[in-house]
């Protein structure tokens, strides 16, 4: 074998390693079998009470069925967690009060290469008004002997809650119920007059949230000069 035939048959050697060596390069490149995890989840942001009960992950893998996955809310790992056959978890949310809340998900594989995700929600309860009590225009100022009238409306988006009383002295220890109709409006009456008279109202409302108004109506009672002198 002649120099030009040892030279062709090298050079033919070489290429033929290097086009091997290419295609190996090629398969390590393009294998994904040694990729770690991917997350991917709901972020449901602000919500109201009800209005979602759940929160979906997805884990994307080669080898979904060998995942490690550590669910954690508020900081707190939830025991039994575990993908289904379609690599997600439901994390149920019907238990949490309102407030923020955040949701951390980790996934390890079987090479122990880990993927984390997060959220944070917030959980409100729905918009209530406040409660108020209005009152119409009447006479304060009351001649003896006279009859004295209380009227106007209770205001709140759920009169149905409310808690109406009245008293003429301390109403934090005794007070009795106001009567009021399905728009709140209400009527009293105080009959025959001879001393001054203080009365006090307080209206408590809410499904979620409680608001509290109070009002307080001073009666003065003018004497005429024949009651003075009957004194």
């Amino acid at each position: 074998m002649d120099k030009e035939q040892v030279r062709s048959l090298t050079l033919a050697f070489l290429m033929i390693g290097s086009v091997m060596l290419g295609l190996f390069f090629l398969g390590v490149e393009t294998d994904v079998s040694n990729r770690p995890p991917t997350i991917t989840g709901e972020e449901p942001g602000d919500f109201l009470v009800g209005e979602i009960t759940s929160i979906t992950v997805t884990v994307t893998d080669e080898s979904v069925e060998e995942i490690y996955l550590e669910v954690s809310m508020n900081n707190a790992k939830l025991p039994d967690t575990y993908l289904d056959e379609n690599g997600q978890y439901v994390v149920d949310i019907t238990g949490l009060n309102p407030g923020t809340h955040s949701l951390g998900i980790l996934a390890r594989d079987y090479l122990n290469q880990e993927t984390s995700w997060d959220t944070q929600f917030t959980i409100s309860y729905p918009e209530e008004g406040v409660t108020e009590i209005v009152l119409d225009n009447f006479a304060t100022t009351i001649n003896h002997g006279s009859d004295a009238i209380l009227s106007g409306n209770l205001s709140h988006t759920s009169i149905e809650t409310c808690e109406f009383v009245w008293s003429d002295s301390d109403i934090d220890d005794s007070s009795l119920n106001v009567g009021i109709n399905e728009n709140g409006h209400f009527t009293m009456d105080f009959t025959e007059l001879t001393e001054n008279l203080t009365i006090t109202m307080e209206a408590k409302c809410g499904v979620n949230i409680t608001t509290t108004d109070r009002v307080t109506i001073h009666y003065i009672i003018e004497k005429s000069e024949s009651d003075s002198s009957s004194n």
